[in-house]
Order: structure tokens, then sequence, then C-alpha cells
């Protein structure tokens, strides 16, 4: 009985409820409590009374202790109210700090509740809660977090805004944080100048605003927030030129093909052998019979039946609505000038480091594979055995099988050349050549060398990257001027016109520190959240959810659950 005192300890002054018989069984603790005041005040009229008019329980679940369910049975007064014109006769007695009334749940369990909805959401958070010991339905976690009143923030000075992704490609949201205290601030259920005038309208004060090179984003900012000053996220610059870059390439498949194929034969076979006939992938060439798969056979249709109607005069969005094609997809077939393949990547393997030292062994007769790994694995291998074993196992001769068991040739484990994706070569074009792999440099050195076009445009995408990341803005109306010149390609014309159109914004972008940076980042949590609910969740549990912040410091939910007094005190009764 003494231990079971303690639990006052843990219990609002304020209620001066007392403890009087404490109950552990296998299922939990069930604690009786009583409240010791004399008196109450009528919640209606405020009048203080003594009369006591009957007696009820009231039972209440609390916050789990040692994995244990607990349970508060409080015996809980009805008192007369005195008061001529209160429209109460009779009332309970509050349990102030403990439950809310009419509640079944003290408070600090609803906030434990609350903070495991939050981070795990409905059914997730239930399974957690009854592993902690708290039996909650999904449903319930939800409700909870409804009735939760969404947090007031401050006036926002320097806005950071960005999209996200309903549905990619086809429906999109808005997400709005304030960059100087790194947290969302709101949450907009479309894509929209509308919409994001309308927050801007609410929210007067907004000195900056940092966004992506969307027009709608533009001209929101415009309406909303004429005062405010907007800088073009330079990442979203860098995209924006990677993405003409990528459109140049599209347009020349057969030279990014050929300079391929040259850049392999530059590098020659691998020092360590030569490689045979049959590891050698067919090329990739219209006229080649052996590659054409049944996949490509049905592109190479299509790509025929889109050149045929494009010579004929149809226009592009009415070849795409005849083959049912996107109008990007036919605009692509179009610009390549030829069949454009598809890329493919080239995988490298852990064992490739010691292939050479491994073929030294081979040649002098060792072909045990478990001997040959535990020799690299002391020279730093960090693979399997498994890895080994498939190394070694083309070496064999079809009589050697046996030493290997499980383990089959595999004479196409090294890839041939072929042509890697147009984003990867203009991610290539607009790095330093010092940040490129040999591999790689012989590739855009064969690629400049085959196409002036894309010569010029990457010395442009280079210069532009630099001055994009040295913030160089004294320095934009230079480059806008070459890029508009004559024999530029006209996708960096292109480029150059958008950023004429939105000068202030880019001069912005280039001048101050504000970026989209952290915006990024909560997006990414959107997306984590998004996918906890499994795509069941409405936009206002989504919105409620993205914009909650958990308490660092001081939060009682958290105190509430590790009670220290409570193990020194019911340690002996539990």
């Amino acid at each position: 009985m003494e231990s079971a005192m303690g639990y006052n300890l843990l219990l609002p002054r304020s209620a001066l409820l007392g403890v009087q018989r404490l109950t552990i069984t296998p299922a939990g603790m069930v604690f009786d409590l009583r409240c010791e005041k004399a008196s109450a005040c009528c919640p209606s009229c405020g009048s203080v009374s003594r009369r006591i008019h009957s007696r009820y329980e009231r039972t209440l679940d609390d916050l789990p202790m040692h994995g244990r369910r607990v349970r508060l049975r409080v015996m809980v007064r009805r008192f007369f109210c005195d008061e001529v014109g209160c429209p109460r006769r009779t009332f309970a007695e509050r349990l102030d700090g403990v439950a809310e009334a009419y509640a079944r749940k003290t408070g600090r369990l609803v906030e434990a509740l609350c903070e495991i909805g939050f981070a795990c959401g409905g059914e997730g958070g239930s399974r957690l809660a009854a592993v902690l010991g708290m039996v909650v339905s999904g449903d319930t976690l939800l409700n909870l977090i409804r009735r939760r009143p969404l947090p007031e923030f401050p006036a926002v000075e320097v806005l950071g805004v960005d999209d996200w992704a309903w549905r990619r490609g086809r429906r999109y949201g808005t997400i709005l944080c304030d960059l100087d205290r790194r947290r969302p601030v709101d949450l907009l259920a479309e894509r929209s100048s509308e919409s994001l005038s309308a927050w801007l309208k609410d929210h007067p004060g907004v000195q900056a605003i940092s966004r992506d090179r969307a027009g709608c984003y533009a001209e929101g900012c415009k309406n909303g927030a004429p005062q405010a000053v907007q800088v073009a996220d330079r990442f979203h610059l860098l995209l924006n030129l990677g993405e003409a870059l990528v459109r140049l390439l599209d347009r020349h498949v057969g030279n990014v093909t050929a300079a391929a194929r040259v850049a392999a034969e530059t590098r020659g076979p691998p020092a360590t052998r030569e490689p045979q006939a049959s590891e050698l992938s067919p090329t990739v060439s219209d006229s080649s019979p052996i590659t054409i798969t049944a996949a490509r056979e049905r592109r190479l249709a299509r790509y025929r039946q889109v050149m045929d109607l494009h010579v004929r005069g149809v226009s592009l969005r009415e070849i795409g609505r005849r083959l049912g094609l996107h109008r990007s997809t036919v605009r692509r077939f179009v610009r390549a000038g030829q069949f454009p393949e598809r890329a493919t990547r080239s995988y490298g393997h852990l064992t490739d480091r010691f292939e050479a030292y491994l073929r030294q062994r081979w040649a002098a007769g060792c072909h045990n594979a478990r001997q040959r790994y535990r020799e690299v694995r002391s020279q730093g291998f960090r693979g399997s055995y498994c890895a080994v074993r498939r190394c070694v196992a083309a070496w064999r001769e079809p009589g050697e099988a046996g030493h290997t068991p499980g383990t089959k040739p595999n004479p196409k484990r090294r890839g041939a050349v072929t042509r890697p994706s147009s984003r990867r070569v203009a991610w290539m074009l607009l790095g330093e050549p010092e940040d490129r792999s040999d591999e790689d440099q012989q590739l855009v050195e064969a690629l400049c060398g085959r196409s002036h076009e894309i010569e010029r445009a990457t010395s442009l995408a280079r210069e532009f990257g630099r001055m994009v990341r040295d913030r160089r803005a004294p320095a934009l109306d230079g480059w806008i001027a070459r890029a508009r010149g004559t024999g530029i390609p006209r996708e960096m014309q292109r480029f150059a016109g958008g950023l004429l159109k939105d000068e202030a914004a880019v001069r912005a972008g280039l001048s101050l520190a504000w970026s989209n940076g952290q915006v990024e980042g909560q997006v990414n949590r959107l997306k984590l959240i998004t996918r906890m609910m499994y795509g069941r969740g409405g936009f206002d549990l989504l919105r409620r959810r993205v914009l909650h912040r958990t308490p660092q410091v001081g939060q009682r939910a958290a105190k509430a659950m590790i009670p220290s007094r409570w193990h020194r005190n019911v340690a002996v009764a539990a």
C-alpha cells in the first residue's frame, strides 16, 4: 500500500486525488482513487458547492507501466448547485489536469497516442501502441489527430515554394516552408497561381520567396506578394539546363552511339584477357537481326509509323492521337533523326579489381574457388565467396563443372559496349573534366569532336554551371548574349530566352543565399508520410501530419512515458 501511494507523485497537484488501493493482475494494474477536495465548482456558473448529491465510478486508461496496462478507477462525486439562475441542478466534479469531461483516457495518454499517430499513422500506430501496452484502434488514432488543432505559425518573412505529386505527371500540390525557421507552414491541395496568391494575401509580410521556374508560381507570387523579392532556385536552374542538353542529345542519337563506340575502342579490351566471340553482345543497329527482340520490333514499327505520318505533313498532336502515343514521345522520335535505341547500363562487379590476380592464379593451376576467395579476402576484397565462384565459373571447362556445384558458366557476364542515356551524357557534359572518370572523359571528347553543336552547347553549359555555383550575377548578361547568338543550338537559345523572361528572379538566385534545398527535404518527408499512409489518407490528414512538429525539449508525453519516481515507488509492488 505504501508503494501504491507513490502514484500520487505522478498526478497533477491540482487534482488532489488519493490512491486507495492497487490491484496487480497479469493483464495490468488497477488503481482505485478518490478526490480529496471538500468542495467543487459548478462548470456553468462557477459557484462553489459542498452539498454532495451522489457518487459514481469513472474508469480511465492511463499510460502503461513496465509494459503493463494501467487503469484508474476514480470515485467521482456529484454536487448540488445552489445558484438560483444556473441551468444545472447537479454537476460532477472535474478531474483538472487528469482527464477531460466524459473522456475515457487521461490527458497524458491522449498526448502519447497523438504523437504515435502523427509518427506512424493509424494502423501502424495501433500496432506500435499495442506493443507498448496501449490498446487503441487505428481509427481512434486518426480521430485523435484530426481533433488536434493546427499549429500556429509566426509571420513568415522568407518563404520557400515547391510542388509535390499526388500522382506523378497527373496531379500536384504545393508545399510552403519558412526558410528562416526551417519548417513547413502550410500545404496546398493544388499547384496553381490562384491558390498561392490567395495564401500570400492571407499572410502578408513575406519579403522574399524562393521558388522553382514554374510559371504558375511566378504569377502567384507577383499577384499575392508584389513587394516580395522572387528568388529562382539554383538547383532548378541547373536542372533546366540539363533538360535543354537532354533535348539536344535526343537530336544527336547517332552521334552519341558513335562516340560511345569510339570511346570503347579507345579504351580497348581489358588487359587481363581477350574477350571471346561468344562473350560479345551484338552491336546496336537497325540492320542486325540478332538484336531485334519482340519489344524492339514493336517500338521500331511505331517509329516507322510516326516518321511516315510526319513525312506526309501530319502534325505531332494528330500523330499521337492516331497512334495512341504521347506527344512528347512523337516529338522525341521526330527530332532523333534515326531510330533511338534504348540506352542501357553496364554494371561493375566487386571482383573486377582482383580479376588480374585471379586469372594469374588460375593459369598457375589453382582452380579451387574457396582458396581463391581466402586469398583475395586478405588483399581487401569485401564481397562474398559466391561472387568469386561466379567469376571463375565461366573459365572452367565443361568437365570441371563438378568442382563448384550449382554454378553455370555465364559467357555474357561482361557486357558489350552500349549507348548511355541522354540524361547521363548531359550530366557528363555539365561536369568539370577533372571530376569525370577516364571512360566518361573519352566519351565526351569523342562526342564533342563529332558535333560542333554539342561542343558549343557544352562550353556554354559549363560556363553557366560555374556562374551559378560561384553566384556571379553580373556575368549573366554576357552569357545570355552569347547563348542567343548565331550558330548556337536552338535548345540553348530557348533556355536563354526563358532566363530573360524570369530575369529578376534569376539574378536574385545568383546573388542571394536563399534556395529551395530545405524545401526539397520537406518534400522527401512528405513522400515518406504519404507512403506510410498507403495513399488512403485524405488531404486534411496529410496536412496535419506534415505540419505537426514534435516538441524537442520538455514534452509532456515523453516525460509521462518515463516516470522515474514511479520506478522507485512501485518496483516492490510490481
